[in-house]
């Protein structure tokens, strides 16, 4: 499975673009997450243009998550007049959030459909099943990760993640993995919210290293010392 990122910042790191990703399945395009900025870049790249339906995964309520979710939304059903798709699973403590959310942008129940995860099982090229994967993040909010099931391996979407847990699980699961996309920073210190790539350079076994994507990066990320940890960086 291969993701085509629209930003890879941090929260407080908008130069970057807010971390989002989206693949193109049988016409059918799947968005991870959608941020303050990812809107307007969609819209820019005449991305949605072709696409014959939106699926929209989140991980959670940050603003840099889901800051322009009701522009897209509304854009969708308005200007392409087709009702978009929000992928909701049963282990989503934060879904009245997300409800409460779109009431507020003023998006009715009949302008977007929300679709239970297992709907979409073996029904695509790209992936035989996707689920959310509960993380933590901070105190505030409930968060997941989300989880692909492919041909190639596990495809491991962290969102914001402060605990290395559910990470640890995949890997010691002894299933093949693909790629690992993981929120990450550069502090020396335990991070309170994001797991350090320090962390990751305890814990990761060398011959999943170059499977480790980092995403989600700070100002002050070291480029140079993910590389030289064996690890990679998306690209936007």
């Amino acid at each position: 499975m291969e993701l085509t990122f629209l930003g890879r910042g941090a929260g407080f790191n908008p130069a970057e673009g807010s971390t989002s990703a989206y693949f193109i399945d049988k016409n059918e395009m799947f968005l991870l997450d959608c941020g303050e900025s990812v809107f307007g870049i969609l819209k820019g790249r005449r991305t949605l243009d072709n696409v014959s339906a939106l699926n929209v995964l989140i991980t959670h309520t940050h603003s840099d998550h889901v800051g322009s979710l009701g522009s897209l939304l509304l854009y969708y059903k308005v200007i392409k007049k087709i009702t978009p798709n929000i992928i909701v699973g049963d282990n989503m403590d934060y879904l009245p959030s997300i409800k409460k959310l779109l009431e507020i942008y003023g998006l009715t129940e009949d302008m977007y459909n929300f679709k239970n995860i297992s709907d979409f099982d073996g029904r695509f090229s790209m992936f035989e099943k996707v689920r959310y994967i509960k993380t933590g993040h901070c105190d505030e909010l409930e968060t997941c990760g989300i989880l692909f099931e492919t041909d190639k391996g596990l495809v491991f979407y962290s969102g914001d993640m402060n605990d290395p847990a559910p990470l640890l699980e995949i890997i010691k699961s002894g299933r093949k993995i693909d790629k690992l996309f993981i929120d990450s920073d550069s502090n020396h210190k335990p991070s309170l919210h994001h797991i350090s790539i320090h962390l990751l350079n305890d814990i990761i076994p060398d011959e999943l290293r170059s499977k480790i994507w980092c995403m989600h990066i700070n100002k002050n990320f070291s480029l140079e010392e993910a590389s030289a940890y064996g690890f990679r960086i998306v690209n936007i």
